[in-house]
């Protein structure tokens, strides 16, 4: 066997096909599928053709940043453009005293240029779990991007406007610092904010994405953003915990202290409810007095939730709370009332 295996010069892979081989690579960091040239000559340009790439940075596989900056550029010159399905980019900064990710903005202005449909971007983490947010502060460009992750980025205003990327249905945000007033998207269909997103103190960020189905907007630092018109809506979950900044124990009339966030509040339209009351399915949470201003403040003007189906509520509600919801939801079929951690009534 093993002398047949020799003579037909195809090794222990000889007898996959090409399709296959490049699946295979596609599970390889971009540093050890370029490795793979010296297996056979088949495998030269495999690595070329996958449509799956791996561009991670870790200080096990370069120990320093200028390796991985020449890595980078190797593998842009040698690959070329060929289209891209997905891509997953784990960066880290090009040197200590710049705190810059040069090289890391490259690998993704190629990827773009790849026609990429599922871009994952982050950057590294040392050993203390501490880094330096890669800042992304102009927009992304591209006909063909469906899904974009983004993790430990700090996005500026441009970049949230997302009219550029026409058929983008996919944005999932963790670890973000968000310094803008406006997200928009006309194709986008699920966002989710999660893993201690950072929303500015002075205002509500306006969420404009008249499309969306799905809406998560948990574990986040600053005023809660508001989103607008959402006639699609089918599921939004939403979880306020105490870093929110909704401090005021008084009324809106008479709170003296000039930075409370109830000064940000817009009286009129509300901030949460009104967005959100095309919902389908809906799970407010709030953990204490101090989360549950927003809803109560918002529940001042409830909207009818003429499409609600299925509710669910955490136990901070009051009955009046309560009473108003149910009033305003005239197709409600199931309502769940989260007592604690281990129970659920209904």
């Amino acid at each position: 066997m093993h002398k047949k295996t020799a003579a037909s010069s195809k090794g222990h892979f000889g007898h996959l096909t090409d399709d296959l081989l490049r699946h295979v690579l596609s599970f390889l960091p971009v540093a050890d599928a370029l490795q793979t040239c010296v297996l056979d000559t088949r495998w030269r340009d495999h690595w070329r053709r996958a449509t799956s790439l791996l561009l991670i940075f870790d200080q096990s596989s370069f120990p320093s940043s200028e390796r991985f900056k020449q890595l980078a550029k190797l593998f842009i010159h040698l690959r070329g453009n060929s289209p891209l399905d997905k891509c997953k980019i784990v960066g880290c900064l090009d040197d200590e005293e710049e705190r810059t990710y040069k090289n890391t903005m490259l690998l993704i202005e190629y990827a773009l240029k790849c026609q990429v449909k599922e871009l994952l971007l982050s950057v590294a983490v040392d050993e203390d779990f501490e880094f330096e947010p890669l800042i992304l502060d102009v927009p992304l460009i591209s006909q063909h991007l469906k899904i974009l992750h983004l993790e430990r980025f700090e996005l500026k205003r441009s970049t949230l406007n997302f009219s550029r990327c026409s058929v983008l249905e996919d944005l999932k945000m963790q670890h973000c610092n968000i310094d803008a007033r406006r997200i928009s998207s006309k194709s986008l269909k699920r966002l989710c904010f999660t893993n201690f997103c950072f929303f500015p103190e002075e205002f509500h960020i306006r969420i404009f994405v008249p499309g969306l189905i799905s809406l998560q907007l948990d574990d986040h630092n600053g005023l809660t953003p508001s989103p607008e018109y959402m006639p699609s809506l089918e599921t939004a979950y939403v979880c306020l915990h105490n870093n929110f900044y909704h401090s005021c124990r008084g009324n809106l009339q008479d709170c003296e202290y000039d930075d409370c966030s109830c000064h940000a509040y817009p009286v009129d339209q509300g901030v949460l409810l009104h967005g959100l009351s095309n919902a389908v399915n809906l799970e407010l949470i709030g953990d204490t007095y101090t989360e549950l201003l927003i809803y109560r403040w918002d529940l001042e003007c409830c909207p009818i939730f003429d499409k609600l189906k299925t509710l669910s509520l955490s136990e901070w509600f009051t009955t009046i709370d309560l009473l108003c919801i149910l009033q305003h939801s005239p197709v409600l079929e199931v309502l769940t009332l989260k007592l604690d951690s281990t129970k659920k009534g209904r």
